[in-house]
């Protein structure tokens, strides 16, 4: 279970070097207010700093694997200001959020085979979209789920041919539907734009009407350019390779999502090993070029041109980018774009860069020997994640303003193990959303030898308010 966790007296003073709001605009009583959304788009929550800063328990999710040396996917990870939902194997598990039981499970979604792909963007109104191999029992195609949340069949091979969304607050699929000439697991994307979800699968890509499931386009039709995936959010960007393995070249480009035109289309330089899609509004794309890690990131402007080249320090920076064994393209989740300006992860600093020139911005300081990671933007502001990691100091969520350099401390709280455990973003997921903090497994392992069976992992953790 999760430690206590504790407020260090006076360490709000420690923290705060000015009292900023959130961003967006202002109710008379000076909290930021989030503009209108349908039900449809894409969330973007402006947060409020919480009545107390003080953490306490949210979440406390764990498993028991039985099984020597396997390791279990865990991909997903959401929240609303009710539930927290999380993957595990072939199952998704949602924790009821405000309660004294920091366990309890709400409900349970069971997939007759394992979760292929997720998206990490949900609705205004609490909803996201999953793949998940569909047949269960026949060879290369998933299987039941044993004891510790495994599956039959060989991961490398199944078939993730099945297409969902479903509400986070009570686990039920909204719509599910049959992805035609889908492929294995590692080579499926999905994501969400406004009232549409996007699949990709290497050998074609479709997209369906977030409300009801309708279809709206299908491309299944073998080219020289195969689909590797999109990027969604406030706009939907999509990556094409195109000739052979051994020497491909990469296009980006703009895609309607209601139509699946391309209005405009980006052609990156030859040489270049690999490419993730950063942003889809405004566009930002990270590169490998001459070498399999990522060097540099493009921004684009309206018309598909490039901006601003940003070269990439890969020794001192975060990016989060690559991820052994997946074909997800829109992957830099340590990588955080607001306006414009790009935001990461650099030694002892978060560093901002001009999109239009590529340049440093601002930087925002850890305190001596810490580090510091960006979350998601609110508003105008950046949410960043502090780890103490035995500093002493506690772990913190703070709002930075890039406009005055103010910082809000908005929890601090003692973490312990249960927490450090999960709190690398190139391991972890970790997420800011309606006032928690959320540190989530991707993958977790099991036990060693036979003497570690039926010991206990933590897959997730969640931090809330103490008042």
């Amino acid at each position: 279970m999760v430690a206590a966790v504790v407020l260090v007296a006076l360490a709000a003073g420690l923290w705060v070097s000015g009292a900023g709001g959130a961003g967006g605009d202002s109710a008379p009583d000076g909290r930021p207010v989030a503009d209108r959304q349908e039900p449809d788009d894409i969330r973007e929550t402006v947060e409020t700093r919480p009545p107390s800063v003080e953490g306490t328990a949210a979440v406390s999710y764990e498993e028991t694997l039985r099984t020597v040396g396997q390791n279990v996917p865990a991909m997903g990870a959401w929240a609303t200001e009710k539930v927290f939902a999380k993957g595990f194997g072939n199952e998704i598990k949602g924790f009821r959020l405000g309660g004294d039981d920091k366990s309890e499970v709400a409900w349970r979604l069971a997939l007759p085979g394992p979760l292929c792909a997720v998206t990490r963007h949900v609705s205004a109104d609490g909803r996201t979209a999953i793949v998940y191999a569909g047949e269960a029992g026949s060879e290369g195609r998933g299987g039941g789920s044993g004891a510790d949340g495994g599956t039959d069949g060989d991961p490398l091979t199944r078939t993730c041919d099945r297409l969902a969304v479903f509400d986070i607050d009570t686990g039920k699929k909204m719509w599910d539907a049959k992805l035609a000439a889908a492929g294995s697991s590692l080579a499926v994307n999905v994501t969400m734009t406004d009232g549409t979800v996007v699949t990709a699968w290497g050998q074609g890509s479709a997209a369906y009407e977030l409300t009801g499931g309708k279809r709206l386009w299908a491309d299944t039709d073998p080219s020289a350019c195969a689909d590797e995936g999109f990027a969604g959010g406030r706009g939907l960007i999509g990556l094409l390779s195109c000739g052979g393995s051994a020497d491909p070249t990469y296009r980006v480009q703009k895609i309607d999502p209601r139509t699946g035109d391309a209005e405009w289309t980006y052609r990156v330089a030859r040489g270049v090993q690999g490419v993730y899609l950063v942003s889809s509004s405004p566009a930002v794309i990270a590169v490998a070029a001459g070498d399999v890690v990522v060097t540099d990131l493009i921004s684009l402007d309206e018309r598909g041109k490039g901006r601003a080249t940003i070269r990439v320090n890969r020794d001192h920076q975060v990016l989060d980018c690559d991820r052994t064994f997946s074909a997800v393209v829109e992957s830099c989740e340590a990588i955080v774009v607001g306006g414009e300006r790009l935001y990461l992860s650099e030694e002892e600093h978060i560093v901002s860069y001009d999109l239009a020139t590529g340049r440093t911005d601002e930087k925002f300081d850890a305190p001596a020997g810490g580090e510091m990671h960006p979350l998601k933007m609110s508003g105008e502001q950046l949410v960043a994640y502090r780890p103490g990691r035995g500093l002493g100091r506690p772990d913190a969520v703070v709002a930075l303003d890039p406009g005055t350099r103010e910082e809000t401390p908005l929890l601090l709280f003692a973490g312990g193990p249960e927490v450090s455990g999960l709190d690398d973003p190139a391991y972890s997921d970790i997420m800011y959303e309606h006032g928690r903090v959320f540190f989530a497994a991707r993958t977790v392992e099991g036990p060693g030898t036979e003497g570690e069976v039926g010991e206990t992992d933590q897959v997730a953790v969640g931090i809330e308010s103490a008042s």
